[in-house]
Order: C-alpha cells, then sequence, then structure tokens
C-alpha cells in the first residue's frame, strides 16, 4: 500500500511545502506547541516498546535502581539524573555485581528513559568508565560470568532416560527434544503453539519458532525434526493434549501438569508454561539424571548443546553458525565448540597451529638420546 493511502486524498497536493520559520505563529507565554507532544496512544506505544522478554529484563533491573534511589531519598527518574546513574553504578561495583549485571543496568535505565520520551538519557561515559573498572577487576580475580553448560546429545539422553512414565515425564521429553533442536530460549520455548509444529510425513517434523531474539525482522525460523525418539513423544504428547480438549492450533504446546498428572489451566496471560517454569523443570531435569552438571544446569543449555557436539565432531564456529541459522556472530559459538572439543578429550584448537605445538614432543625426544648416541651423530 503506497504511503499516500494512509491519509485523506482530498486537498493533497503534488508538490513540497515550504514555510518560511518566521511565518509560524508565536504561541502566547506558557504555552506549549501541540506538535512538540506526543498523543496519548504514542506514548502508550512507546512505554510499551521493545521485545516483551527484553522488557521484563529491563523493568526488573530499573525496579532494583529504583528501589536503591528510595532507600537514599534519591529520585529514579525517568528522568534519571546522570549522578544518580553513576553513583547506582558504582554501589554495584563495590557490591561486587556481576560486570554483566552491571552493563545491563545501564542499558535498563537508559531504555526506561527513552521509554518515558527521553531519548539517548541520561549519559552513560562516566557510568561506562565505572563499569569497565569492574570488568578488569573481576576478570584479573578469575571472577568470570558462569556460562550454562551445555545439554549435549549425551546429557540429554540422560536426562531423557530419567524421566517417568507419566503426563509430566512426557512433556518433560518434549522440552529436551525441542530444546535441543530447536535451539531454543526458554521464552522461545514458552510461546511454541500446537500451531507451531507441522507434522510433515512418517518421521518428519516441522516446527516453527514465529519470532526470536535475534530475528530481528520477525521472519520466523523452520526447524526439521527427524530423530524417531523426538518425533514419537512430540506426536504423543500433541494427542494426550487433543484426548484432553487441549488440542486447537493455538493452544500452548507446553503445559504446567499437576500432581494428579492433569492439565492445568492456561493463565490469564495466556501462557501454558512460563519461561521461569521450563528453567526450573530443565533444572529438575538435571537433578533427577544426576547429571555431571547438575548443580548449574538451565535452561539455556538446550540452546548450546547443538553447538557444542558440532564442534565435538570437528566443525568450525564459521560452519556452525552457518549451519544452524541461530548466531549472528561466531563469538558464542566459538565457546560451546571449545566445551564439546573438550568435553570429548580434544584439544580445542585443531588446526596448523595446535599440530605445530604438539610437534615440539619431537625435541623432548631428541633430548632424551643417550649422550653417547648423541655423540655418534
Amino acid at each position: 500500500m503506497p504511503s499516500t493511502d494512509l491519509v485523506p486524498q482530498e486537498g493533497v497536493v503534488d508538490a513540497e511545502i515550504v514555510v518560511p520559520s518566521d511565518a509560524l505563529p508565536s504561541l502566547p507565554d506558557g504555552e506549549v506547541d501541540i506538535n512538540e507532544l506526543f498523543t496519548d496512544e504514542a506514548e502508550e506505544d512507546l512505554a510499551n516498546s521493545g521485545r516483551e522478554n527484553t522488557r521484563e529484563t529491563y523493568d526488573s533491573r530499573f525496579k532494583a535502581f529504583a528501589n536503591w534511589c528510595a532507600s537514599r531519598g534519591r529520585r529514579p527518574g525517568p528522568r534519571t539524573t546522570e549522578a544518580n546513574l553513576v553513583s547506582y553504578v558504582s554501589h554495584l561495583r563495590r557490591q561486587e555485581v556481576g560486570h554483566d549485571t552491571i552493563r545491563l543496568s545501564i542499558a535498563a535505565i537508559v531504555d526506561m528513559n527513552a521509554r518515558a520520551g527521553h531519548e539517548k538519557w541520561p549519559p552513560t561515559a562516566k557510568a561506562l568508565k565505572i563499569y569497565a573498572d569492574a570488568r578488569h577487576e573481576q576478570r584479573e580475580a578469575g571472577r568470570t560470568p558462569r556460562e550454562a553448560p551445555p545439554l549435549d546429545m549425551e546429557r540429554r539422553l540422560q536426562m531423557l532416560a530419567a524421566c517417568p512414565d507419566t503426563l509430566a515425564g512426557l512433556r518433560d521429553k518434549v522440552i529436551g527434544h525441542l530444546g535441543y533442536y530447536c535451539r531454543g530460549r526458554r521464552s522461545e520455548l514458552a510461546k511454541f503453539r500446537i500451531a507451531s509444529v507441522e507434522d510433515v510425513g512418517p518421521s518428519l517434523l516441522v516446527v516453527r519458532k514465529w519470532t526470536s531474539k535475534n530475528d530481528k525482522n520477525d521472519n520466523g525460523r523452520e526447524y526439521e525434526i527427524d530423530d524417531p525418539e523426538a518425533v514419537a513423544d512430540i506426536r504423543q504428547w500433541i494427542d494426550e493434549l487433543k484426548k484432553r480438549g487441549q488440542g486447537a492450533p493455538h493452544m500452548p504446546l507446553l503445559r504446567r501438569v499437576n500432581k494428579g498428572d492433569n492439565l492445568d489451566p492456561v493463565s490469564n496471560k495466556g501462557w501454558g508454561l512460563t519461561p521461569h517454569a521450563i528453567n526450573e523443570i530443565t533444572k529438575r531435569m538435571a537433578q533427577r539424571a544426576d547429571l555431571d552438571v547438575k548443580g548449574n544446569a538451565t535452561s539455556h543449555g538446550w540452546r548450546a548443546g547443538v553447538p557444542a557436539d558440532l564442534g565435538r565432531l570437528g566443525y568450525s564456529a564459521g560452519e556452525i553458525k552457518d549451519i544452524t541459522g541461530d548466531w549472528s556472530s561466531t563469538e558464542q559459538v566459538e565457546k560451546y565448540r571449545k566445551i564439546g572439543r573438550r568435553r570429548a578429550g580434544k584439544k580445542a584448537d585443531d588446526g596448523r597451529r595446535a599440530g605445530a605445538i604438539a610437534e615440539l614432543r619431537t625435541l623432548r625426544s631428541e633430548a632424551a638420546l643417550p649422550d653417547d648416541a648423541a655423540a655418534r651423530q
């Protein structure tokens, strides 16, 4: 639809309108130009702008900042003062809060101000200096951000084998299948609907993400699953939902199951399982299977599983990025690739450089020759 279809056509002239600035009528003192004000609808949309999960995270971080301000008689804003931002970041640094959380807090405060109409406010240069110092201090002290261990094929199979033969156990298996094969974040898994799964053949399912964090244009992604066990379990789960009158295409795919092994109602917000619940279920699955990483396992481990396994098989970070299509750069993929190789007892660097280092062992052999043998050479 052309842009002119959005406005009434009567009286529109195909010409550029130029109004000299001195011809604009002046406003009485104290009055505000309506052209400088947002409509109520625009203010509401700005306040609710951004992806839902990012917005919830930012809201949580801003709430922590607001509580800190309130406890010290300060006003959080918006409009937040630069002094309050810098002072809060200094507080987080001295409390030894993780540098990733500090950076997220700065972003949340700037985002909240933007949603209130204060773009690019408050200034962040001073706060970022303190953040950079905190990051350096934590790195130097060996305090690196905790990475969720990959729930790779080996760990996934242990978790699936430990699932009980109940409706809840079947649901847990489906989480394991979708999380691994769709590289799903917990928020993405929670948003799957029954219509997200298309049964396209005897041994193939197509699962669609309608949106994702890296999908800036909302194009969606498709994932083909041909693992026989995964296909059978997902089909059985959907059949169970249909038997209970919960199989309509718009219904959530993943559901809460109560102690009586019955489905709980969908929440008022439309959740069958919240992202938090999916994370907690994943932790319980790791505990139940007595995984080697049961103390640190989270739902993010599902997303790391495939790149760790592909790294184990010898694929490079660039190849894994292209194969999966789930990452915009190779930085995070490389971390998963290294973990996968090291879990297999292989060096992370399997290229020419690693081969050169391995050749140093030949020098050790030469140095170990007996003195008389070395003298004869």
